[in-house]
């Protein structure tokens, strides 16, 4: 029986290190023998993200996974109304 070496390409969260595909940073359960294949399986998921700068970011709810989305926004636009007049402090 051959032995041979297969490349093996796995998403990882950026903000905390968990696989995609499974519960703790240290578990493996997805992979593909292509980049693209797991770029998509991760694309199609709901509950990760991947950014265009190519970061992936699984959607957890505590405040480090939050900072980085937050990141990916743009700055809130300053509120002017019609009228008003600057304070210039």
């Amino acid at each position: 029986m051959p032995i041979k070496a297969v490349t093996c390409h796995v998403a990882v969260c950026d903000v905390c290190g968990t696989h995609y595909g499974s519960d703790r940073a240290d578990e493996c359960a997805v992979h593909s023998t292509t980049h693209e294949a797991v770029v998509e399986a991760v694309r199609n998921d709901s509950e990760w993200l991947v950014t265009t700068d190519g970061r992936v970011i699984c959607l957890l709810g505590d405040p480090d996974h939050q900072e980085a989305l937050d990141a990916l926004l743009p700055p809130a636009p300053a509120a002017v109304c019609d009228g008003q007049t600057a304070l210039d402090i």
